[in-house]
């Protein structure tokens, strides 16, 4: 795929996502590359930024506004900035690819006003209730309808969310999945050949909805069986540290609390992380299972990162990724209970020549999910004239052919 002019608006977190890997993958294929990236009010760095790359060189990188506002102002805040960067970009572009109904809104007002032709609508994530705020969830939802009537094809990062899509009435050559990728070629993996487990890992947002409880009471009796456990922690409690409308207390005391075994690195670069994931050996992804856990409808990249570098997984069946992790054997699949934690890890660590198994799957089982590939495919799905019939994303059927 070569583009002309190609926009991608989105909000994003402290660590990389699927919109960095999009702006990666654009930036070397289109003559000029716009982005619009806003973070989210919990991120450590609030500035909304606006890059621009000709023929791939960085041309313009500007940030502005990062006020700890209320969540409804942030996002006023937001799409004033997006229709401000927009027009100090160059205001016109041919393609969009805007992540979540608020981004979407204002590339859809834009393609109105003749200043963008085409509009991707790439739903990152989707939950019934997305906010506790029943007027505001009402709002989102009723957005997020919106843009999927006006939007020229709409990008959905899980198979539940296709299905929600197709219940809206978005005709099925329109209603793309586009699962995470992996960067694969930034993944060095090591010889791990008579390679004993020691070392787990933990990486992302520190909540309560990501099993960090289960591992604080786990651990003491993990290493009490296994004293050489360590245990790195890669991420940091949130900002503003709410679920839910509840408010958490911060993790990293309680963590420094087990004592040198527990390594807190905080947040790292994506580069950085791809680095050091090859070094572990028993990753975590412990989603508490409740209807309004937003991984349930996602599919959580930490998950594709933590197998894409060869590290067996932990994970509980929330996301749709725990059946495939299930089915290939790249892992287990554990109740949501300190119990269950303990008795998986301590199942690797017990038995090496069946985690050296699980390694294996998990590599294969990532092959392929390179982003190039996913996207290359998305792209020729969801653009005019150049879809691949009853052939979606890299080979799988396309949705409802």
């Amino acid at each position: 795929m070569r583009f002309a002019k190609a926009l991608l608006i989105s909000h994003i977190t402290d660590l990389a996502g699927p919109s960095e890997a999009l702006e990666n993958y654009l930036r070397y294929r289109s003559d000029t590359l716009g982005v619009i990236y806003h973070p989210f009010h919990y991120c450590s760095d609030r500035r909304s930024l606006a890059r621009k790359y000709v023929a791939g060189r960085l041309a313009l990188d500007k940030r502005r506004c990062g006020w700890a506002l209320p969540s409804l102002l942030t996002y006023v805040k937001d799409a004033f900035f997006s229709l401000l960067f927009f027009f100090l970009l160059g205001g016109r572009y041919d393609d969009c690819v805007a992540c979540d109904p608020l981004n979407a809104v204002v590339a859809i007002f834009l393609k109105k006003c003749g200043r963008i032709d085409r509009v991707i609508f790439y739903t990152i994530d989707w939950m019934p209730e997305r906010f506790a705020n029943k007027a505001l969830n009402a709002v989102y939802h009723a957005l997020d309808r919106f843009c999927v009537r006006h939007c020229d094809a709409a990008w959905n990062i899980s198979p539940r969310i296709v299905e929600v899509r197709r219940s809206q009435g978005l005709p099925d050559a329109k209603n793309v999945l586009v699962p995470v990728g992996v960067d694969l070629e930034k993944i060095a993996l090591p010889d791990k050949t008579g390679h004993i487990p020691r070392d787990l890992v933990l990486l992302g947002a520190l909540s309560p909805s990501k099993g960090v409880d289960l591992v604080i009471e786990a651990w003491p009796r993990l290493r009490a069986r296994f004293p050489e456990l360590r245990l790195h922690v890669i991420g940091k409690t949130p900002n503003n540290a709410v679920e839910d409308g509840v408010v958490y207390a911060p993790y990293e005391p309680r963590l420094r609390e087990l004592g040198d075994s527990v390594v807190l690195h905080g947040v790292v670069n994506h580069d950085k992380v791809l680095a050091m994931l090859p070094d572990c050996d028993i990753s975590l992804a412990l989603y508490r299972p409740t209807d309004n856990n937003l991984s349930r409808w996602a599919d959580p990249s930490r998950v594709k990162d933590y197998l894409a570098c060869g590290v067996p997984v932990v994970i509980t069946d929330v996301p749709e990724i725990a059946k495939d992790v299930a089915a290939v054997g790249a892992g287990l699949v554990a109740a949501y209970t300190a119990e269950a934690v303990e008795a998986a890890v301590a199942a690797m660590v017990e038995r090496p020549e069946a985690w050296a198994a699980m390694r294996r799957a998990a590599v294969a089982s990532m092959e392929r999910y390179r982003w190039s590939a996913i996207f290359d495919a998305s792209f020729e799905q969801a653009l005019p004239g150049t879809g691949r019939r009853g052939e979606g994303p890299f080979g799988f059927p396309r949705q409802g052919a």
